[in-house]
């Protein structure tokens, strides 16, 4: 196993608990109504009658699930890119027809120490980095 392939699900644990903390935090709608947490149905906090054209109860619901789709969303491109990487794993054409002595000259290996762990895929040469 690579280290990329290593990072990449603490990334989107990382990125998951970034969309659930979103949801969890109550928000104000339009700076005038205090609502809760989206997660627990975004409901006005203060018994505020409606102002102008703001409809607390109505307002605060319709931005709740707004905040939720964008958690869902974020969360859900977020383990199809984290699943992708892992399964596109890059390996040189060195390496898959087995001279692992030209292995260290591709493309990435040019890049330094930053491309040190993409220099060569292969799983015999992966630890020797």
């Amino acid at each position: 196993m690579t280290k990329q392939q290593k990072v990449i699900p603490f990334a989107v644990l990382f990125v998951l608990a970034l969309a659930i903390v979103w949801s969890l935090i109550p928000f104000k709608f339009a700076d005038i109504v205090d609502c809760e947490a989206p997660l627990f149905g975004a409901s006005p906090r203060s018994g505020a009658p409606p102002t102008s054209f703001i409809d607390p109860v109505e307002d605060c619901r319709a931005k709740g699930k707004s905040r939720l789709s964008v958690s869902a969303v974020t969360a859900f491109v977020a383990v199809l890119a984290g699943t992708a990487m892992l399964s596109l794993k890059p390996i040189s054409s060195s390496c898959a027809k087995g001279e692992h002595d030209d292995c260290r000259e591709w493309w990435a290996s040019f890049l330094g120490d930053a491309g040190a762990g993409l220099g060569c895929q292969c799983e015999c040469h992966t630890g020797a980095y």
